[in-house]
């Protein structure tokens, strides 16, 4: 009896770690099932824990630049298993034509170095993507891939192009090693908004940016000739019991401002100071995973990045600087439209402000409202600030959306209302229209302004087309 149970143990002892399942871009497997595990492991840039040894292993990829659906000619396999609070990616790059160029560079500053993307489409609408970029060094860049709405004033971002500016919460490390370079990845489910369904389908895909050639490098076979990159992903299929939880940030400031100045006639009397303290916060509130509530009161900005100087070469023409506020560059890329009505820039300081963000079904929602500070009217009155925009993806990959914004306050009244439409007529083709109306009111006058906008753009290989009218 003893020699038997003994014998069992040898025989599961012996039996090997199931092989990882593999998926093959250039041979279309680009449908991914996840293996999940309740492992924990320390992100420290070794693959050499043995959840790695079963995760699903993404290879086979494809060159994207300079020239399309060729076999890519450096080696990448991209390790994927999630656990009940995360999603895991091990990435293993492999360089032999060249040295890798890796530098322990600033946040969202690694364009330069050799770096991977991955792009995670939580809702797989094929039009939007959380973009997380590590270099071989794990130093990390983060945004949002949006193929929809219009230019981003500021900050110089046209549609499906990566907007850096939002800066999310997740793990990276990496080093260089003598075949390339590895690096390991945890990405909190409480970063993502995704929806709330048991079992969920994600979009994903893998970009390799390679600087000695400058190649680009993706997992499923990505076509120029399409008017989306996006929609060319492949998906992480099966996903259920992913833990976001209610997380709640609450960011208290107290500041205080004291200035001075004579007391008296004569410099030898002395100075006289007055101080001014002002408290103040932010909160920030993830409900469930698919809608996010931000509130402040007399934010500080006094911490955020200046803004670099812009000179006025036409002064008919306002200058536009980038949003680096936190409160305002979460979910701003809801907010956007075919041609930009949203510039939060032009809430100065606001005293208050809400904002809620979200999706529900195929809808995404966004909303703001905000009481902007005294001295940016004339008579000294705060004015406020309302923005809502509606936005209903229908059919793969077309949007229907509205918008109205308003600012009402110091003697003047501004309204904007919006209608747009995104069609996709064929992965090469879409048509677009927007109409807009505005109404502005100032010492008893109104004036009507209306825009409209029609689109029709193709993209081939050899020949493609845009046709406007404005």
């Amino acid at each position: 009896m003893i020699l038997t149970i003994l014998g069992a143990f040898q025989l599961a002892a012996a039996q090997p770690v199931p092989a990882p399942a593999i998926y093959n871009g250039r041979a279309g497997q680009t449908s991914v099932h996840l293996p999940a595990t309740d492992t924990t492991i320390t992100v420290d840039g070794y693959l050499d824990e043995p959840v790695w040894r079963r995760a699903a292993m993404l290879t086979g990829f494809s060159e994207y630049q300079p020239v399309d659906q060729r076999p890519a000619p450096d080696s990448t396999e991209v390790l994927v298993w999630y656990s009940r609070d995360a999603i895991y990616f091990g990435i293993k790059a492999f360089e032999p034509h060249g040295a890798v160029r890796a530098t322990l560079a600033e946040r969202d500053n690694v364009s330069s170095d050799d770096n991977v993307e991955v792009l995670l489409d939580t809702y797989d609408q094929r039009t939007r993507a959380f973009v997380f970029i590590v270099n071989p060094l794990g130093v990390q860049a983060d945004g949002i891939k949006n193929e929809m709405g219009g230019f981003v004033p500021g900050s110089n971002i046209m549609p499906g192009q990566n907007d850096l500016s939002p800066d999310f919460i997740w793990q990276s490390k990496g080093r260089v090693t003598r075949w390339g370079y590895e690096v390991e990845i945890r990405i909190p489910f409480s970063t993502l908004r995704y929806p709330t369904t048991a079992v969920q389908t994600w979009g994903i895909q893998i970009q390799r940016n390679v600087q000695h050639n400058g190649y680009q490098e993706t997992w499923t076979e990505a076509h120029k000739a399409s008017a989306s990159f996006i929609s060319q992903e492949g998906q992480l299929v099966g996903l259920t019991d992913m833990h976001h939880g209610q997380v709640v940030q609450l960011n208290p400031e107290l500041t205080n401002t004291v200035t001075g100045s004579p007391c008296c006639n004569t410099a030898l009397d002395g100075w006289q100071y007055a101080s001014k303290p002002q408290l103040g916060g932010n909160v920030r509130w993830a409900m469930g995973s698919n809608f996010v509530l931000n509130g402040t009161v007399k934010p500080d900005f006094s911490q955020v990045e200046a803004d670099a100087t812009q000179i006025a070469a036409d002064e008919r023409f306002a200058l536009f600087y980038p949003e680096k506020r936190p409160f305002f560059v979460e979910g701003a890329d809801q907010f956007n439209v075919p041609n930009t009505l949203v510039y939060t820039r032009t809430i100065v300081q606001p005293t208050a402000a809400v904002k809620l963000t979200g999706q529900v079904g195929r809808t995404d929602v966004a909303v703001l409202s905000a009481l902007d500070a005294r001295s940016t009217t004339p008579n000294g009155q705060s004015p406020l600030v309302d923005i809502v925009r509606l936005n209903r993806a229908f059919g793969r990959q077309s949007t229907v959306g509205v918008l109205y914004s308003d600012r009402v306050g110091g003697g003047r009244a501004n309204r904007v209302v919006d209608g747009d439409v995104h069609y996709v007529l064929d992965p090469r083709t879409y048509a677009q229209f927007q109409a807009v109306m505005s109404s502005t009111t100032q010492n008893g006058t109104t004036q009507n302004a209306p825009m409209w906008e029609a689109v029709l753009d193709g993209t081939g290989r050899g020949f493609g087309f845009h046709y406007n009218v404005l």
